[in-house]
C-alpha cells in the first residue's frame, strides 16, 4: 500500500524552477518549459476543451478567460462515462478534447497511457511541492476518498460503530447508504478492501473476540466481509450528495450510516445537516484515490491545455479547496489542515487505491460480486 510521504514546503529560486524538466512527447524527450511562449501560443489557440469529473470546472471559466484570453469549454462527465467517451472518440479519429480531469485512474494507467492516447504533464512551477507519486505516472491535483459518515447531531455520545464489521450486524440491516458496488469509484473502493484480507481478519477478531469462519466458496476475510455486507441489505443510492444528506439530516429519528465522498462535508449546515467521518473506525475509515490531469496526445489546443493544467494546480485550485479534498501540493495541504481543522492526509486511516491492480482485476471483481450479490 502506498501512502503519501511526509512532506515539507520547499522554497526554490526562479532559476532552479526554470531548470526543472518534464516528460512530454511520444519519444519521451526532455523539454524545458517556457511559460511566456506557452501562454502566447495558448492565446492564439483561443480555447481549451476539458472533460471534467467535477462540475466545479465551470467556476473557472470567466476568470481564466479574463486572465489569459482563453475560453474554457468544459464538460462535466463522470469518470467511467468520460473514459468511454474519450475511447470512442479516439478510435473514431475525433480529437476534440485537450485535458482529461478525472479520478478514473485505472483506465488511464491500464489503457490510455500504455497506448499513448494521453500524456502526463507536470508544470515545473508546482513540481517542488509534490511527492514523486504525485508527479509520476500521473499529475495529482488532489486526493479524494470515500469514507463512512455518521450523524453527529443524533449521536451526541460519539460514533455508533467502531469497526467495518459492525456493518454486517443485524441492527444495521438496510441502514447503510452506499453507491452500488458496480458503480464508478465505489467499485474501486470495494476492490481495494478486497486487497486487505489480513487486516479484515484482524478487525473481525478484534470485534468478535474469535477467529473468522468463512462461508462456503469464500477465500478470505475480506471476501467474507463483502458477502455479509451485501447480505445485510445496504441501500444503494448513486448520488453521494444524497447519501450525505440522508445521513446528516437532523430531522430524523434513526439515522443511517453512509459511504460518501469526504468532501461532501462542505454541505455541513448546523441544525440542518450535521455529520462527520468515522475517523477511528477499524481497520480503516475508507479508501483514497487521486484526481489527476492528463493531456490528450492529439489535443487540438496543446498549449492552452498546459496553461489550464498549471492554472488549476495554482490560483485555479480554489473551487476544490474544500474540507476532505486534500491538495496534492504540500504547501496547500498544510494550509488546509489549519483552515479546516482536519488531520494531515497521511494520518487519516485510509487505504490507497492501486489503480493498476483495480484495472487488471475488474472483471474478476464483477464476477465475484455477481456470485454473492442480491
Amino acid at each position: 500500500m502506498r501512502r503519501k510521504k511526509n512532506r515539507m514546503v520547499v522554497f526554490v529560486t526562479v532559476g532552479v524552477l526554470a531548470a526543472l524538466i518534464l516528460v512530454w512527447s511520444s519519444s519521451c524527450a526532455l523539454a524545458k518549459q517556457d511559460w511566456e511562449a506557452i501562454e502566447a501560443a495558448a492565446r492564439k489557440e483561443g480555447k481549451v476543451v476539458i472533460y471534467s469529473v467535477s462540475s466545479r470546472i465551470f467556476k473557472l471559466v470567466d476568470e481564466f478567460k479574463e486572465k489569459y484570453g482563453v475560453e474554457i469549454v468544459g464538460f462535466d462527465i463522470a469518470p467511467d462515462k468520460q473514459a468511454e467517451k474519450f475511447r470512442r472518440e479516439y478510435q473514431a479519429g475525433v480529437h476534440q478534447v485537450d485535458v482529461l480531469f478525472t479520478n478514473g485512474t485505472p483506465e488511464l494507467l491500464g489503457e490510455f497511457l500504455p497506448k499513448k492516447m494521453v500524456w502526463n504533464f507536470v508544470p515545473d512551477t508546482v513540481a517542488p511541492y509534490l511527492d514523486d507519486n504525485e508527479k509520476e505516472p500521473l499529475l495529482v491535483q488532489r486526493w479524494s476518498s470515500r469514507v463512512l459518515m455518521y450523524n453527529t447531531a443524533l449521536n451526541p455520545e460519539g460514533p455508533p460503530i467502531d469497526n467495518l464489521w459492525d456493518l454486517t450486524r443485524e441492527e444495521w440491516t438496510a441502514k447503510v447508504l452506499t453507491p452500488g458496488p458496480l458503480v464508478g469509484v465505489m467499485t474501486n473502493v470495494f476492490q481495494t478492501i478486497l486487497e486487505h484480507p489480513d487486516e479484515m481478519a484482524a478487525a473481525y477478531e478484534k470485534e468478535f473476540g474469535k477467529s473468522i469462519t468463512l462461508s462456503p466458496g469464500i477465500e478470505n476475510a475480506a471476501q467474507e466481509w463483502l458477502l455479509r455486507f451485501v447480505q445485510n441489505k445496504p441501500v444503494f443510492i448513486d448520488s453521494t450528495s444524497k447519501i450525505l444528506k440522508g445521513v446528516a439530516d437532523v430531522e430524523q429519528e434513526d439515522p443511517p450510516i453512509g459511504w460518501t465522498t469526504f468532501s461532501k462535508l462542505r454541505a455541513y449546515e448546523p441544525g440542518v445537516y450535521e455529520a462527520a467521518p468515522l475517523y477511528d473506525l477499524e481497520p480503516v475509515l475508507g479508501v483514497a484515490y487521486p484526481t489527476v490531469f492528463v493531456i490528450a496526445s492529439k489535443a487540438p489546443h496543446p498549449n492552452a491545455a498546459k496553461l489550464l493544467v498549471r492554472y488549476m494546480m495554482e490560483a485555479g485550485f480554489w473551487p476544490w479547496n474544500e474540507i476532505g479534498d486534500y491538495a496534492g501540493r504540500s504547501d496547500v495541504e498544510t494550509l488546509q489542515v489549519h483552515w479546516f481543522n482536519i488531520p494531515l492526509f497521511r494520518k487519516v486511516k485510509l487505504w490507497m487505491i492501486d489503480a493498476e491492480h483495480v484495472y487488471n482485476t475488474r472483471y474478476e471483481f464483477v464476477e465475484f460480486y455477481m456470485s454473492i450479490g442480491p
